[in-house]
């Protein structure tokens, strides 16, 4: 059997996940004020989900991981980003597990010392092209391990 091709992929930012977890965020906002009791609890209950909701949307718009090469043998060079100080560093890590939901492509990425990181791949992130390659790798993991949920032809 042939091996599996490198894949490498600069990780962008999904703005169909950035507007989605607005969505959200303002379904919860609504829910919040339909919620009987005293109203300091739902104005504080408003902030908390508020600031929660700007955390999330902050990180999606920073993500840490910048790029991404998947070789052959199953190792991975993560490019991160950089801290306001310094520039972009490389680590070596691995594909820890990955999750395919329709369109949705997860991969959990880990790196020493115990760091980890979710890339929530989506149609707008990631050319049909690398990503074609990296659903067939997934899909034909010999150990079956990183598939799971529905898989489409896109």
């Amino acid at each position: 059997m042939k091996e599996a091709p490198a894949i490498g992929l600069r990780y962008r930012v999904s703005w169909l996940l950035v507007a989605a977890t607005i969505v959200v965020a303002l379904l919860v906002l609504v829910a919040l004020q339909l919620v009987g009791g005293p109203a300091w609890i739902r104005h504080g209950l408003h902030l908390a989900a508020i600031a929660y909701a700007g955390v999330v949307v902050a990180g999606q718009l920073r993500p840490r991981v910048r790029a991404l090469v998947w070789h052959a043998d199953g190792s991975t060079e993560i490019t991160l980003r950089g801290n306001a100080t310094g520039g972009e560093r490389s680590v070596q890590g691995a594909v820890n597990g990955a999750r395919v939901m329709g369109p949705l492509i997860v991969l959990t990425l880990r790196w020493p010392p115990r760091a980890r990181q979710h890339l929530w791949i989506l149609p707008d992130n990631l050319d049909a092209d690398t990503r074609r390659r990296l659903r067939m790798r997934l899909g034909t993991d010999a150990t079956g391990s990183f598939t799971s949920g529905n898989t489409d032809n896109g």
